[in-house]
């Protein structure tokens, strides 16, 4: 058993095997925050290029509710406990992508804490206020990072599947310094990534755990230090193609369920959603074609909580 204080690996050889790792309760609410306000109004990734004012509003409501209601069903068959809103802002373009203001945990002794982001962009510093109250109503703790300045929540930390491990991306939205941090906070090692290309600025984008074993990955978006560290902890390093991996097939989200293996994914991604059958996954696309303008889809656009 590897200890619960904090490493941090970056270059490193690993001292530990992902077994050796302490278990970790999944959670299984579902949060989203509503396109009430969604717009492109400038750029802040590639995706975003030539987009402003060509969000078709009519058609992101449609394509945000078939998610949520898809959310629902999952409620409805018990493989999910609840799918929790919170509206959107006035000023907060950005909101529905609500991977991204906070990183949940569950501690050891079963506390709630949330880390409130300290997001990069002005416009998406607004939003983190509201993020915070909604926490504070569901009874977290909250957490305030002192030493670092940018940090963008579960868009670049994403936990090892059932384990306490994380995985943190860096390099264009947050910051190496701020998983020193998180790790001294919550007691756990982190793998920290460098992400390589701008049109994969967040780890979420270009890495997708679908179990303990399996990763799915965009290989070009890492440094070959971080693939080592990869390669080291998943039995199976699964690499999607550019094209797919551009089509935010890498932004699915896996629902970490011990009896039922739900994928849902941005549609037209037949070689991931291959992949995804062939573990074992039942597969649900869903269209987030006017998010994906805004350069995020399906797992940016949810936030799973405690």
């Amino acid at each position: 058993m590897i200890s619960l204080l904090n490493k941090i690996y970056h270059k490193n050889i690993l001292d530990f095997k992902i077994k050796d790792v302490p278990l970790r309760p999944e959670p299984r609410k579902v949060m989203m925050a509503s396109p009430d306000y969604f717009d492109i109004v400038d750029v802040k990734n590639p995706y975003m290029k030539d987009q402003e004012g060509k969000v078709n509003k009519t058609l992101a409501s449609k394509q945000w509710d078939f998610l949520r209601n898809t959310y629902r069903s999952l409620v409805a068959k018990n493989i999910l406990d609840e799918v929790l809103e919170i509206k959107g802002a006035v000023n907060c373009e950005d909101m529905v992508f609500a991977a991204n203001q906070t990183f949940p945990w569950i501690t050891d002794k079963g506390e709630k804490v949330v880390i409130m982001s300290k997001m990069k962009h002005a416009s998406r510093q607004r939003e983190v206020s509201y993020f915070e109250e909604y926490f504070k109503n569901l009874g977290y703790k909250i957490i305030h990072l002192k030493h670092t300045q940018f940090f963008e929540g579960m868009g670049d930390t994403i936990p090892h599947p059932g384990r306490r491990l994380l995985y943190g991306g860096f390099g264009h939205r947050s910051e190496i310094e701020s998983y020193t941090e998180i790790s001294e906070l919550f007691g756990v090692s982190v793998i920290t990534l460098e992400l390589k290309d701008e049109k994969f600025y967040h780890l979420d984008t270009c890495f997708l755990p679908a179990d303990e074993k399996n990763v799915l990955l965009y290989k070009k978006a890492f440094t070959h230090e971080g693939l080592d560290m990869i390669k080291t902890l998943f039995e199976n390093v699964i690499e999607v193609p550019a094209n797919e991996a551009e089509n935010f097939a890498l932004n699915a989200h896996v629902v970490y369920n011990t009896q039922h293996k739900i994928a849902l994914i941005q549609k037209n991604n037949s070689h991931t959603t291959a992949i995804l059958r062939k573990l074992g996954f039942e597969v649900i696309e869903a269209d987030t074609s006017e998010f994906m303008k805004s350069g995020g889809s399906i797992f940016c656009m949810k936030m799973m909580v405690y």
